[in-house]
């Protein structure tokens, strides 16, 4: 994860993608209602365990979408990265490099 020794773009890109979530991805109707059903059955299948076993599906759970977040994080990272650099070249080619403002 990020660190306070993190600069540059890449810091302002993972908190650009922390605050596109915060503001806009949890607020989401349909990415609620996505969430409900798995909340539920995680529920519905903690309750028939024992203590010992829900706490280890909670660790499960936990754990297994820990790649997936990072994977995310990655992916996201680089398309707007990718996308930045697009845009750049998209914009020394239509108005020449002494125009473009860095």
């Amino acid at each position: 994860m990020l660190t306070d020794k993190d600069l540059g773009i890449k810091k302002f890109i993972l908190d650009r993608i922390m605050q596109i979530d915060d503001e806009i991805v949890k607020d989401d109707p349909e990415y609620k209602e996505l969430g409900e059903r798995p909340d539920e059955l995680l529920k519905l299948v903690a309750a028939k365990l024992s203590p010992e076993d829900s706490k280890l599906l909670k660790e499960y759970d936990n754990t297994y979408f820990g790649p997936i977040c990072r994977r995310e994080e990655l992916i996201y990272s680089q398309a707007l990265m990718d996308g930045i650099l697009l845009g750049y070249w998209v914009a020394v080619v239509g108005q020449g490099i002494e125009k473009i403002k860095v």
